[in-house]
C-alpha cells in the first residue's frame, strides 16, 4: 500500500491515495491528476476486457474510460472512504460506470448493429477534459494492461472481480462455479505475480 502522512501514538499511517482525493476535494488540481493517472492502468484493462473483442473494434477502451472518468468525477465528492481508504470506493464506482456505460453500448448495438460507436462528451466540464484525456493516456498504462493480458483467463476474471469491483470471494465462487476458497487462492496468486512485476502501482492497494 501507498505510504502517507504518519499518525500520532503509533497508528496507521494514512494511505497517500486518500490523502491526494482530500487534496482533490479542495480544489487541488495536481491531486486530481495524480488520482486519475494512478488508478487509470488498472480501469483500462479492467474496461478493456469488459467491453470484450467486438466493441473493442468499434470503441477504444481509452475513449471509454475518459468518458468515465469525466462522468465520475462530479460525483467524488459524495463518496465517503471505507475504513479510511478511497481506494476500494474509486474503483467500485469507476467500474460500476463503465459497466452501466458498456451495457448501454450493446443496447445501442443490438439495435443499430452498423452505427459507429462514439463517445457524446458534450456534457462534461471542458477545463476538465484535457487533464483526464492526458491521465488515461499515459505510458504507464501500457505495463498494467499487459501484465493483466498475461493472466490466465480465469485468473483474470477473478482479480477483476475482486481487486476492481470488490465482490466477495463467495460471489465470485458461485459465480464462477467454484469454491470461494479456490476463488481466494487464485486471487492472491495472481495479485502477488502482478505487485511483483509491476511495483509502486495502485495494485499494491488492492484488498487482499
Amino acid at each position: 500500500m501507498t505510504s502517507g502522512e504518519p499518525q500520532p501514538g503509533g497508528a496507521e499511517p494514512v494511505p497517500e491515495t486518500t490523502i491526494r482525493v482530500r487534496r482533490a476535494l479542495e480544489g487541488d488540481a495536481l491531486s486530481l491528476a495524480w488520482i486519475i493517472e494512478r488508478f487509470s492502468p488498472l480501469l483500462l484493462a479492467y474496461a478493456t476486457h469488459r467491453l470484450g473483442a467486438a466493441l473493442r473494434r468499434r470503441l477504444d477502451p481509452e475513449d471509454l474510460l475518459q468518458e468515465a472518468w469525466l462522468i465520475s468525477l462530479p460525483a467524488l465528492q459524495g463518496l465517503s472512504p471505507r475504513d479510511g481508504r478511497y481506494t476500494p470506493v474509486i474503483l467500485r464506482f469507476l467500474s460500476t460506470t463503465i459497466r452501466h456505460r458498456i451495457l448501454k453500448l450493446y443496447e445501442r448495438q443490438r439495435v443499430a448493429r452498423e452505427e459507429s460507436i462514439t463517445i457524446d462528451s458534450g456534457h462534461f466540464d471542458p477545463s476538465m477534459t484535457g487533464v483526464v484525456s492526458a491521465a488515461v493516456r499515459s505510458e504507464s498504462r501500457r505495463a498494467v494492461v499487459r501484465a493483466i493480458d498475461e493472466l490466465s483467463e480465469a485468473d483474470r476474471e477473478i482479480l477483476l472481480l475482486r481487486g476492481v469491483e470488490g465482490r466477495a470471494h463467495a460471489e465470485i465462487g458461485a459465480s464462477l462455479e467454484i469454491t470461494p476458497e479456490a476463488s481466494a487462492v487464485r486471487y492472491h496468486r495472481a495479485l502477488a505475480r502482478l505487485r511483483e512485476r509491476l511495483p509502486a502501482t495502485i495494485l499494491d492497494e488492492l484488498p487482499e
